[in-house]
C-alpha cells in the first residue's frame, strides 16, 4: 500500500513538473512568434506528404514543416514526436485521434483553452503559430485530413471564446 502511495506521488509530482515547465510557457510570458529558419530541400518534403489523393502546393508544403517544427519545440514534450502522446502525464496519443481528426473548432477550443491536464495556449502562442501546429497535427501520422487552418480561424475561436 505504501509503495502504491509513492508511486503515485512520484507521478503526481512528474506530471506537475511537465505541466509547469514541459509544454508551455509561464503565464506572464508573452505571446511568440518562433523563428523558423526553412533551409530545406521541398522536393524530399514533397515525398513526405505528398500521397496520391494529396498533392500539396510549395507554400502548403511550407505551412506543414513550420507547423512540425513548432509541434516539436511546444508540443512534443507531452505528446512525444511521435504523436503517440503519454497517458502517465495526461497527455493522450494525437497520432489516428479523433480529437486531431473531428472538428477544427474542437481542436482549436482544446488547444486555446486546455482540456485536463493539458495548459491552455491562448496566451502563449499567436495565431499564426497555432494555426501552423494545429495544421501539422490535422495531417501527421496517418490523421490525412488534407486542410490547413488559416490564422484567421484560430483568431475567430478565439475571440468567440471570450
Amino acid at each position: 500500500m505504501r509503495l502504491a502511495v509513492a508511486i503515485v506521488k512520484v507521478q503526481l509530482s512528474v506530471l506537475l513538473v511537465f505541466m509547469l515547465f514541459g509544454c508551455s510557457q509561464g503565464p506572464d510570458e508573452p505571446a511568440e512568434t518562433v523563428d523558423l529558419d526553412l533551409d530545406l530541400d521541398l522536393e524530399l518534403v514533397a515525398q513526405a506528404w505528398n500521397t496520391p489523393d494529396r498533392q500539396w502546393s510549395e507554400a502548403q508544403l511550407l505551412q506543414l514543416v513550420k507547423g512540425e517544427r513548432l509541434y516539436r519545440k511546444r508540443c512534443a514534450g507531452c505528446h512525444l514526436s511521435s504523436g503517440a502522446g503519454q497517458l502517465t502525464l495526461g497527455a493522450p496519443a494525437l497520432k489516428n485521434s479523433a480529437v486531431a481528426r473531428g472538428s477544427v473548432e474542437g481542436l482549436m477550443t482544446t488547444v486555446l483553452f486546455g482540456r485536463g491536464t493539458m495548459p491552455a495556449f491562448r496566451t502563449s502562442l499567436q495565431d499564426a503559430d497555432l494555426a501552423l501546429i494545429l495544421s501539422y497535427v490535422r495531417n501527421a501520422w496517418g490523421n490525412q485530413q488534407g486542410d490547413l487552418i488559416a490564422a484567421a480561424e484560430v483568431a475567430a475561436a478565439r475571440a468567440a471564446s471570450r
